[in-house]
């Protein structure tokens, strides 16, 4: 038989440790004026052959007379209940659900699951259930669980809620109740229980390990020979040979100000300050659902997401004993498409007689792009900001010195997404002489280290097997044209690919270019 460890709030009967225990739990009812153990059974037991019982129970002598204020003990099976559902309330990834008999169920918001449900989560999946107390339970990734004994008291809004717990992890949030407190449990080879308001995690292994881990209040964790109280920033790891540690202290939440609020690059590049209590760290990606759930030794994730649009990252250290600790949670927003377009331009900059700017772009009615001019690079004040849809442009600057221009694409309804690197361009009067400059197709830079940039161009269209693609890399986002000059006029299908270190890798499909 399995070694089971209870993790119970402070405020606890004693269960026991083997087989189905019974419960022993107690309700404490203050006795109001005019109450009476008939009136009472009648509200609040599960039949009035209770009440004898509970008059030998509490040594009253007349159960028509109480005294106010007095304390009615009352054990949990006596009261009335009813069987109970948890309702789904948000579901990603690949999860899934049976009955108590194996039967497939939809999963589906808002849907009620009853006592003997299944649920079952494969990578970066979750399940969030609500009880009807408003507990809540977060199955995450990898985990496998079952809804034992649900029951619900009406008199007092208290829940009996049994799950067994595989393996995985959970994140359990249990509502506090003045009246009652609700009956909270999970088993894994270990059982962990908890009465009160209480925040908890517990993590499960196929070794049957088990770790609790308390965000908030107090809980009791008790194997077959020994028990631990747990305060709020503290957990504890049991193994059926060992059973609970002594508390150790949860590592902080990580530091994340670093990163940005708002991220032009796919993969967004987030990195944070190492912790120095942390073996790894448990990463969460949501957008409108959950997106990943990850394990990192490093204090960094690059993910490729799904476009444009609010993310929040949650982030939690895992010390080198296996307890996790704090969430840190950090919102920002991906604003990387339509992506900039490749640029036809001068490695660095380009200088001209007299004010008039030409330019050479990938624009067209269908894509149309917006060119910002300036003095500054930083653009704070535009002077100049002109829709184009042809691949010529032209355009007199105001007045001599040193300009800046960078351009857009537009999306559907006319907004500019990122903006390419700022390109400098100098005049010059019409005797002077040129500084000499090459001309290149140029991308944007990434903000990552030991970066590598390939540009493949494809020629269209591509049932030509004649006409192989053709790469170029650099260790800037810039490549010269003479090298593209031995390629046929025409159109090509454009990508950069970007490689740097820890792995980072992003790919820009680029629309059309055309060579001339």
């Amino acid at each position: 038989m399995r070694n089971l460890i209870l993790v119970a709030g402070c405020c606890a009967s004693t269960l026991a440790l083997a087989g189905a225990p019974a419960d022993k739990a107690i309700w404490e009812y203050t006795v109001k004026d005019g109450d009476n153990l008939w009136a009472l059974a009648a509200e609040h037991l599960s039949s009035p052959a209770y009440v004898p019982k509970l008059q030998v129970r509490n040594r009253i002598a007349n159960p028509y007379r109480l005294v106010p204020g007095s304390i009615l003990r009352v054990p949990y099976p006596w009261i009335k209940q009813t069987p109970s559902d948890a309702t789904l309330e948000e579901v990603s990834g690949d999860a899934r659900a049976v009955n108590g008999a194996g039967k497939p169920l939809n999963l589906a918001v808002g849907q009620k699951y009853p006592k003997g449900t299944h649920f079952k989560t494969g990578n970066d999946a979750m399940i969030k259930l609500r009880f009807v107390d408003g507990s809540s339970l977060l199955i995450n990734a990898n985990s496998d669980l079952t809804l034992q004994t649900q029951v619900y008291y009406p008199s007092t809004g208290a829940i009996k809620s049994q799950i067994k717990l595989d393996n995985g992890s959970t994140g359990n949030s249990v509502i506090p109740n003045i009246l009652m407190p609700s009956r909270y449990e999970i088993r894994t080879p270990s059982a962990v229980t908890t009465v009160r308001g209480t925040e908890f995690r517990v993590n499960a292994s196929e070794q049957e390990d088990t770790s609790a881990e308390v965000l908030k209040g107090v809980v009791e964790v008790k194997g077959k020979h020994s028990k631990v109280d747990v305060p709020a920033g503290f957990g504890t790891l049991s193994s059926l040979k060992d059973g609970p540690s002594a508390p150790e202290e949860l590592p902080p939440p990580p530091d994340l100000s670093s990163l940005a609020d708002l991220n032009q690059f796919n993969p967004p590049p987030l990195e944070w300050a190492s912790n120095e209590h942390a073996a790894s760290y448990r990463v969460t990606l949501n957008g409108k659902k959950r997106l990943a759930e990850r394990q990192l030794q490093a204090p960094r994730y690059y993910p490729s997401l799904p476009g444009n649009g609010d993310y929040v990252l949650q982030v939690r250290a895992k010390s080198r004993s296996g307890l996790e600790g704090y969430d840190s949670s950090r919102s920002f927003k991906l604003q990387a498409y339509p992506l900039p377009p490749l640029l036809f331009t001068q490695a660095g900059g380009a200088q001209l007689r007299g004010q008039t700017l030409p330019l050479r772009v990938n624009a067209t009615p269908e894509q149309p792009l917006r060119l910002q001019l300036a003095r500054q690079p930083d653009f704070a004040q535009p002077l100049l900001e002109q829709t184009l849809t042809e691949a010529e442009f032209k355009t007199n600057l105001p007045e001599p010195g040193t300009w800046y221009w960078r351009l857009a694409r537009l999306d559907a309804q006319g907004r500019p997404g990122p903006y390419s690197t700022p390109q400098k361009v100098e005049t010059k009067g019409w005797l002077s002489r040129l500084q000499q400059s090459t001309p290149v197709l140029a991308g944007r830079p990434y903000p990552i280290t030991r970066a590598r940039y390939t540009l493949t161009l494809t020629p269209m269209p591509t049932q030509d097997a004649k006409r192989q693609p053709f790469s170029l890399s650099s260790e800037q986002p810039q490549w010269e044209l003479k090298a593209l000059q031995a390629l046929p006029a025409g159109q090509y299908r454009a990508e950069v690919k970007v490689e740097g270190e820890h792995g980072y890798l992003a790919k820009e499909e680029q629309e059309m270019l055309t060579l001339p």
